[in-house]
């Protein structure tokens, strides 16, 4: 092999090289800045930008620095010596997941550098704005009252701090667990037990006084029925009494004997008496 050949391979290997050190690779996921002595001097692929693909730098003077562009994961989990303490002095510990993304590439950098200081920071930060939402709601409407609109307020408040100071977009924020400590579990479910069953109580007592009233009602209302139906048979009576003295006579005595006389009961009465005048009647005629 002669010199030229060696001279050949020789440039071809500095070529590989500089290309190696020039050329970068930035993929649809991710975004990119490019360092020039520590200092950024471009953002690729960032925000909104859809600049992915092949891209050029300084060789040996330029610094690529690779972040993802897409949601991330935060677990922000409670313990007892972290507990938040509600407006009504209930301390509870409170899981939260937070999701994430990088909008500004440049600003990231300069605050924290690395994807993980960086969610350091946010987790501080999201841990500030739980304790500042949450001391001001009770704990009964953390558990379950109000959570949805709490989440929302924590998202509001760790956005506006973390675009300015971090240059991340907070894309959700839930609260995953909300529970009381040990110690104090017991006694504030007995409390919410005794105000359940003072409200069912007030309900029930609510209930039966609107029976009572509406039976009383419908008594009185039939009781008035029942006099207009007795005092209209009266005049129905007395209207047919009127026309046939002697058949109401007859019919009355009639309802006495079905009345009185009962199929296996002696009586003893004198055959003569008023009582039997209409069948003394029958049997003389």
């Amino acid at each position: 092999m002669g010199r030229g050949a060696f001279v050949a391979i020789g440039l071809a290997a500095v070529a590989l090289v500089l290309l190696l050190n020039t050329a970068f690779v930035v993929r649809q996921d991710r975004q990119a800045i490019v360092l020039r002595f520590n200092a950024v001097v471009a953002a690729i692929n960032a925000g909104e930008a859809n600049e992915a693909g092949l891209h050029f730098k300084a060789p040996f003077i330029d610094n690529v620095v690779i972040y993802d562009k897409r949601n991330m994961g935060l677990l922000i989990s409670g313990s007892e010596d972290q507990a938040v303490v509600a407006s009504d002095q209930e301390r509870l510990i409170v899981d939260a997941f937070v999701r994430w993304r990088i909008r500004d590439p440049r600003r990231f950098y300069q605050r924290v550098v690395s994807e993980e200081q960086g969610a350091n920071q946010l987790s501080r930060n999201a841990e500030s704005a739980l304790r500042g939402v949450l001391g001001g709601a009770s704990s009964n409407d953390i558990i379950s009252g109000r959570r949805a609109e709490l989440m929302l307020a924590i998202r509001t408040q760790l956005n506006a701090a973390a675009a300015a100071e971090l240059g991340v977009e907070i894309v959700d924020v839930r609260i995953r667990q909300a529970d009381l400590p040990r110690q104090t579990r017991d006694r504030v479910y007995a409390r919410m037990s005794t105000e359940r069953q003072q409200v069912a109580g007030r309900i029930r007592a609510e209930g039966q006084r609107d029976a009572s009233l509406i039976v009383a009602t419908a008594q009185q209302e039939s009781e008035r029925l029942r006099g207009e139906g007795e005092a209209e048979r009266a005049r129905i009576f007395a209207r047919a009494y009127g026309r046939d003295p002697e058949f109401a006579a007859f019919y009355r005595s009639m309802r006495a004997y079905d009345a009185s006389i009962v199929e296996g009961t002696p009586i003893i009465i004198s055959p003569d008496s008023d009582f039997f005048r209409y069948m003394q009647r029958r049997r003389g005629q």
